[in-house]
């Protein structure tokens, strides 16, 4: 017994020492200091989230920081990484977060606050709907700042708007197309002129619809309202354009889409400002592009933001990097480099937002996605916004694909909206 209760006492000893030890590893490996002094910084961050040249001009301006960039796929596994990390003593200290951060906010007590490291003065420098997305409904917690936004605008094929008889010129599309029942009417004329579809899909339409509502899914109380009842008229605007043969039918962000494109198989679409660089995918499809002010209200399609987990031993010091991330300096390097739309508004006004692209027939691109910047409004979302609407892109699709009574997939949508917790 004597032996017994030593080996118990060794056994103690050694589970408190590997306590202690787990404990000292978790805590330097959430960023505390190397063993030169400097302060440690892991910053997580998808794909072209940060260009080389802020990342290069931060390491200069924190010359005793030691900051290591990890670059993540941004797939659908990165959200999910991202939650698991945050009870997790190896998570980063820095980390990007999309524009769904409605779905992080029930977290805000695993973020640092930034409110409480006087993010709030420099509010007014940044477009107002994105910054105050970042806020609980309190308005007492902000979990990131705005590394980006996604405004967007009419892409249309200035070819096949000159065959179906539609003007090609931006200024004239846009004092032509201005609500959707005009899109719908351009989209009946170029049918009936040359026989091609409008739009990519009844999914991607709905989105654009979606997108372009000024109220949620849910409201603040937490109760579902869809949209108070502009969803059901966005969703009649869709079944119109199925039943009257203005879709493709063709899924976005895929090989028959860039197919598409190229074919010139559809007519136009309202993408947000970084699709610039992914209908270039289809390079035979060069020239063809124009861009013109997105019809039936300004809309937001991402758009990042970098966020301080609250787990990290620098957090004074991981608030100044994200603060520097998303300054003017760091959002000229992001424009220039990967095309990313700035949230400063100050850069607006920069000559680097000039950008006549010949790909578009030499027009300046940003023209109108500046104009939807300046004019979107902030819309509260709720944590469950994302998936309910998913449930109507899920519903619309078999309306378009399998010919399901509209009716029914609605009633189908709304059941499990419903019941979603």
């Amino acid at each position: 017994m004597r032996k017994r209760k030593k080996f118990f006492g060794f056994l103690s000893s050694l589970l408190v020492l590997m306590l202690v030890l787990a404990g000292c590893s978790g805590s330097d490996e959430a960023g505390s200091k190397t063993s030169d002094g400097k302060v440690k910084l892991t910053i997580n961050y998808y794909v072209g989230a940060i260009s080389k040249g802020s990342m290069d001009a931060a390491k200069k301006a924190f010359p005793d920081y030691e900051l290591n960039f990890v670059e993540l796929p941004a797939d659908s596994n990165y959200d999910v990484k991202l939650k698991t990390s945050l009870n997790s003593k190896s998570a980063p200290d820095i980390a990007t977060v999309n524009s769904n951060i409605q779905d992080f906010l029930p977290y805000a007590d695993k973020f640092v606050n930034l409110l409480d490291h006087d993010a709030d003065k420099i509010a007014d420098q940044y477009v107002e709907w994105k910054w105050e997305a970042a806020k609980t409904g309190d308005k007492k917690s902000m979990i990131a700042m705005p590394l980006d936004i996604g405004p967007t605008g009419l892409f249309y094929r200035v070819d096949l708007f000159e065959e179906a008889g539609l003007p090609t010129d931006p200024k004239e599309v846009s004092n032509l197309i201005v609500t959707k029942e005009d899109y719908l009417d351009a989209a009946k004329k170029m049918n009936e002129a040359i026989g091609k579809p409008m739009f990519l899909s009844a999914v991607g339409l709905l989105g654009e619809q979606y997108r372009a509502l000024d109220s949620g899914m849910y409201n603040e109380e937490g109760e579902l309202t869809l949209a108070d009842g502009q969803l059901k008229e966005a969703w009649d605007f869709v079944v119109k354009a199925i039943d009257a043969g203005y879709t493709l039918g063709t899924k976005s962000n895929s090989i028959d889409n860039v197919n598409a494109i190229n074919e010139g198989m559809y007519g136009a679409y309202i993408g947000a400002s970084w699709g610039v660089m992914d209908v270039k995918d289809a390079d035979k499809s060069a020239g063809k592009w124009r861009i013109a002010k997105t019809p039936g209200g300004y809309s937001n399609q991402g758009g990042s933001y970098l966020a301080v987990l609250g787990n990290t031993a620098n957090p004074k010091e991981a608030v100044e990097v994200v603060k520097y991330l998303t300054n003017e300096e760091s959002q000229l390097a992001n424009l220039t480099e990967n095309s990313l739309f700035p949230s400063l508004k100050s850069i607006y006004e920069k000559p680097e937002m000039v950008s006549k692209d010949e790909f578009f027939g030499g027009q300046d691109v940003n023209e109108y996605f500046i104009d939807a910047a300046e004019n979107i409004t902030y819309v509260y979302r709720d944590t469950r916004d994302t998936s309910a609407f998913t449930y109507f892109e899920d519903q619309i699709s078999l309306v378009e694909s399998q010919g399901k009574d509209p009716k029914k997939a609605w009633d189908d949508a709304v059941k499990k909206a419903e019941v979603l917790k």
